[in-house]
């Protein structure tokens, strides 16, 4: 059961009518509707659906598949996750995303992931205090052999799709934020039951930044923090690249060359790199740096020699990490507030 209500000043604006018709709608009979204490009408976001689909309103396709992805998601959210979210409960929330991994529920999953991030306003904070944890669960299970290799394919291809949608959905907000000269996160919150209003967020950034983003090339496969760290530098205001896993240098470097970015971030498991790789991963940080620019690295550099150290201009062992270095040194906008947060409770 889905506790999202719409106003009538939201509703008029779903269907791109007037307020008045909506009101002549509501005192018809043809759509249900609830009264506040205020005497405001509230509209339940399963009889706004029924009465687009029995009236065959027109609803721009994104909102509309927005609007049930949101249905969906609530459903598959019990009680027990609903008081978590409110409380903010991100190790217990954590545990919950690990359980339903571990029983292979991916619409379970993709809800929960969805509904944390309209309640918390840092993705950085999500992947690191949520993501991170559950899927280190997971590989230590199949480290114990607890967990087939067919298994542990399953569950990250199902958070790579989770996190994928989620992508999706802010580039959704990100255009709507355009069209409405706010910043993406506010309408990425007011799309939800709750809403963060007069934030500092409001303010639409006058500067893009461009930042590719990008594995240990030919060496490591894993995508998850990849699209961790694109949405963390997305939801900061960049415009990401994402060239994703296992990219050879030189491609590397005709992206550079091509999008001419500020940053380029690259996240390393094993640092354990061969002699070769090494050598090129060297070339590739001068060649960056006689462009003007910066290289970040993240992740556990496992294997990390003395004689084979990493160099960056900057090394992040979280998205937070990478999320802070990013704001001391670029011109983005604010995430909401712990005050906005409360205000949103």
């Amino acid at each position: 059961m889905t506790s999202q209500f719409f106003s009538t000043r939201e509703l008029s604006e779903l269907c791109a009518v007037g307020e008045t018709t909506v009101k002549r709608w509501a005192n018809m009979g043809l759509i249900k509707y609830h009264k506040t204490i205020g005497g405001h009408r509230k509209f339940k976001l399963d009889d706004v659906l029924e009465f687009i689909n029995k009236n065959h309103i027109r609803v721009a396709p994104e909102q509309l598949e927005r609007l049930q992805i949101q249905k969906r998601n609530a459903e598959a959210i019990d009680l027990n996750t609903e008081i978590l979210l409110v409380r903010g409960d991100v190790d217990a929330l954590a545990e919950k995303l690990t359980e339903h991994l571990l029983a292979f529920r991916k619409n379970e999953v993709e809800a929960l992931l969805s509904k944390t991030i309209e309640r918390i306003p840092s993705f950085a904070v999500v992947f690191d205090n949520m993501i991170a944890p559950a899927m280190h669960r997971v590989g230590n299970l199949w480290c114990e052999k607890k967990l087939s290799i067919s298994d542990e394919h399953i569950i990250t291809n199902m958070i790579v799709e989770a996190i994928l949608r989620t992508k999706v959905r802010f580039e959704a907000s990100l255009r709507e934020a355009k069209e409405r000269q706010v910043s993406p996160l506010t309408t990425l919150y007011t799309n939800t039951q709750n809403h963060v209003q007069n934030s500092s967020s409001a303010e639409v950034n006058s500067k893009k930044y461009t930042a590719i983003v990008a594995t240990c090339p030919e060496s490591e496969l894993h995508e998850v923090a990849l699209l961790g760290v694109a949405l963390v530098c997305e939801t900061l205001g960049f415009q990401v690249r994402y060239v994703g896993a296992a990219v050879p240098f030189k491609d590397l470097e005709s992206a550079v060359e091509e999008h001419q970015p500020e940053i380029v971030c690259m996240s390393i498991t094993n640092a354990r790199l061969h002699p070769p790789v090494y050598r090129r991963y060297e070339q590739f940080r001068k060649f960056l740096a006689k462009r003007q620019v910066k290289f970040i690295i993240g992740g556990q550099f496992i294997g990390e020699t003395k004689s084979h150290p990493l160099h960056a201009d900057f090394r992040a062992r979280s998205c937070s990490e990478l999320e802070q270095y990013i704001r001391e040194n670029y011109d983005v906008g604010a995430v909401p507030t712990e005050s906005d947060l409360k205000s949103m409770n």
